[in-house]
């Protein structure tokens, strides 16, 4: 096949999956449960990828049946839809490996997949001019992921659980735009960003949009966040960020084997516009062994668990394995963290402190006691919960 250009490619793509991207305005209906929980996922989720744990990460809330995706917020910052060679901060912002683009391709290949119809839809490009910018001026286009937001706010039943990895505009717009819907619709705000203890430079998603984490955690409604980087290291095993370390995909081997092929069209940075055949398909060895052989950095496995309310345990035998709470026994121990509650004081310039407390608040922090064992056992009950995960079979 030949190969196309980035803006060729995107705009042949966005000819098939365009429906989705550009009527946000209609959402397919969708009934929940008590027993499913409704869940927002905001990702700084492209195609080719900029951090391939986001296409990793989003197989979860379709695969696991205590979560109703209800839609996917694309979070996209103008600077890195391209190269981007940074300010000059020792280098830390830097991304030579644009170009890339808003990642519907991969929304749609995980509807194809499990036979579904979550929408989603691109947030603002460009960071907030000021905490309470509702960024309006920003267009249809670009506004379209807000509107998708307050659409499934309004059409739920009950509150909502909103997940955010990347920036956090989206929900800042969202406050700024229609605040009282936020504070009735949304049950917790789960944020995958920023450093504790603080460093000398911003963590790379509060860098996004150093405004919006302040807007965010000005606002006193309930927010979980779960810092990315211990001071100024994303690779640290600290006690209150997020990060561990998978040193290869080998179990990637044991996985179904359309999934292995979504997984391969990211990895490998695809060009090719047939995006959904490609999971019907047969990968080719050197893209698979390519994969295989990967180390994997991964910050967002403890947001997932949190709100599908599953447990990291070690059983009786000494496993370590992701099971329901409803399948808990007395012989487990839990190896899942604990979140502190916390009163949070950001500051202008993105940083933040916090201070501990036994009073009422709607703040909570992560925190794992034992950071290495934390990684050892999700080292080896991740590999068991994906092998686990099945597609929906299509036949032609």
């Amino acid at each position: 096949m030949p190969k196309f250009s980035r803006r060729r490619f995107f705009k042949t793509a966005m000819g098939i999956a365009g429906l989705s991207l550009t009527s946000s305005s209609y959402i397919p209906p969708f009934t929940m449960s008590s027993n499913r929980i409704p869940v927002i996922d905001i990702t700084d989720l492209y195609h080719p990828p900029q951090d391939f744990g986001d296409t990793v990460d989003l197989i979860f809330p379709y695969a696991i049946p205590e979560i109703d995706l209800l839609g996917v917020l694309l979070d996209v910052s103008q600077r890195y839809r391209m190269k981007y060679m940074g300010e000059g901060e020792q280098g830390w912002y830097n991304d030579p490996t644009g170009g890339r683009e808003p990642g519907v391709i991969t929304v749609w290949q995980l509807n194809y997949l499990f036979d579904r119809a979550v929408p989603c839809a691109p947030c603002p490009f460009v960071p907030m001019a000021r905490p309470t910018d509702p960024q309006t001026s920003r267009g249809v286009f670009e506004n379209q992921g807000i509107q998708l937001f307050k659409s499934l706010l309004e059409q739920s039943s009950q509150p909502v659980d909103v997940v955010s990895f990347g920036s956090a505009r989206p929900i800042a717009v969202a406050m700024n735009q229609f605040p009282d819907l936020l504070r009735k619709k949304v049950k917790r705000i789960h944020l995958c960003a920023g450093s504790y203890p603080p460093g000398k430079l911003l963590e790379w998603n509060v860098k996004l949009d150093p405004n919006a984490f302040v807007r965010v955690l000005s606002e006193d409604i309930p927010i979980y966040l779960y810092p990315c980087a211990d001071k100024d290291n994303a690779f640290a095993l600290g006690n209150y960020n997020t990060y561990w370390l998978m040193p290869n995909l080998e179990f990637m081997k044991e996985i179904d084997p359309r999934l292995l092929r979504y997984l391969i069209y990211s990895h490998s940075r695809s060009h090719r516009v047939d995006f959904l055949q490609v999971l019907e398909e047969e990968p080719s060895e050197t893209d698979k062994n390519a994969l295989f052989q990967r180390a994997h950095n991964v910050w967002e496995t403890d947001v997932w668990l949190e709100v599908s309310k599953r447990l990291l345990v070690q059983r009786a035998d000494g496993s370590y394995q992701i099971i329901p709470s409803t399948e808990r026994k007395a012989s487990d121990r839990i190896i899942s963290p604990s979140f502190i509650p916390v009163r949070f004081k950001p500051f202008s310039d993105g940083n933040f402190e916090m201070e501990q407390t036994n009073q009422e608040t709607p703040h909570r922090i992560f925190f794992r006691s034992d950071p290495e064992e934390h990684q050892k056992a999700l080292r080896e009950a991740l590999p068991i919960l994906y092998k686990s995960f099945r597609t929906v079979p299509k036949t032609f």
